[in-house]
This record gives structure tokens, sequence and C-alpha cells, in this order.
């Protein structure tokens, strides 16, 4: 498998709780709403998917997609009873879009992973990160979710784009069929990247030469 898709949860996520989450003016929200989600016995049964979005950059949305990825990924009990770990992987949308357009063994390996694993994060669906073919996107991620659907896979998605703003960026037909079965957490709140990480600030202040 190539460095495009992952298949564990990234060091910067793997220790985080939704208990934890701030800069959020929503928090409380956020937290009820992904306890509900995965409180559902059926969630991986019946292929719930889950669409976390946010005008803003930098507020939360792929750490809190990371910390329910992680939670489907403990151990459960299957319908025979017996302890089961089920497959995560996760792909950035712009990463899985210039894959499609590669046919190394990697690129095809990838596009089975990304197609058929139980549960898949798509990280990111952004304009910033589409391609200039506007038509070869949509019928990418339509060709893709509709295929995972079929199968009952789960997908969560992280976007930039309210779901109004996704129909548009789309189209009607691939909105009403990427969206199906999704439930929707809305992130509200402003980048906070600079206190999570506040070595980055330095640099960049460094590089202003605002750091006397």
């Amino acid at each position: 498998m190539s460095h495009v898709v992952r298949t564990v949860i990234p060091k910067l996520h793997r220790d985080w709780d939704i208990k934890d989450l701030f800069g959020a003016t929503n928090i409380e929200e956020i937290q009820t709403k992904v306890a509900k989600y995965l409180a559902d016995p059926r969630v991986l049964e019946d292929g719930n998917n889950l669409y976390i979005y946010s005008p803003e950059n930098g507020n939360g949305k792929s750490r809190i997609a990371n910390y329910v990825l992680q939670q489907l990924h403990q151990p459960r009990l299957d319908a025979e009873g017996k302890v089961v770990i089920v497959d995560i992987a996760q792909v950035k949308f712009g990463e899985y879009l210039i894959s499609r357009g590669q046919y190394t063994d990697d690129a095809l390996a990838d596009r089975r992973k990304v197609m058929t694993v139980p549960i898949l994060l798509l990280d990111d669906i952004s304009p910033a990160f589409c391609s200039n073919n506007p038509h070869n996107d949509k019928r990418e991620i339509t060709l893709l979710m509709s295929h995972r659907r079929e199968d009952k896979h789960v997908t969560i998605i992280t976007s930039n784009l309210v779901p109004s703003a996704f129909e548009k960026n789309f189209g009607m037909t691939a909105a009403s069929k990427v969206l199906e079965n999704f439930s929707f957490i809305e992130v509200k709140g402003e980048d906070v990247r600079d206190i999570i990480y506040p070595d980055k600030l330095v640099d960049d202040l460094l590089e202003r030469g605002d750091q006397k």
C-alpha cells in the first residue's frame, strides 16, 4: 500500500478524546451528536455515514473525524458474538483524485482499498483540492460513494462545504447520491491551530520578522 491511503490513525490524533475538544462555539452539540452516532448499534451493519463540515479551516473537523474513526475501530462483538476489529482507512480527497490518474500497482491497490474497506475517512473535500476537471471530480466521488453505499460500507467525510454548497459545487445528482444516509455535524468556530501548535505560531512570527 502506498503512502496515500492510511490504515492507522495518525499520531497527531491517536490519543485525542472528544472531551478535550475546544475552540468550537458549539462543543456540547458536537459531543452530543458524536456520542449519538457512535451509540447506534447498527452503525456498521447499516452503513450509516457521517458528514463533518465547517466553512472555516483548522477548527477540528479532521480531529473529530479521526476520533470517530478510532472508536469504530475498537474491538466489538459481531453477530455471532465473536470479538472483531473492523478495518479502517483514510485518504485525503485531493490525493485520491491524483491517484486516480495513475496506474501503478500502488495506485490500483489504493483504489481497491478505498472502495472496499468497511470504514473510510474521506478527508477534506474542498474546492481547493479538486482538479481542474469538475466533471471528472464529480464522477469520481459519485462512483466511489455509490459503490460503498451498495455494500453498506461506512464513510466519514470532512469538508468545508456546507451541504447546500456541496450541491452547488458538485451538482444536485451527485449530492443526492453522495450524501445519502448521512448524519451531519457542523463545527462552528475559527481556526485554533495556533493554540494547538504553539511552535508553528512562533515559526510564523519569526518568518514575518515580528519576533524580537
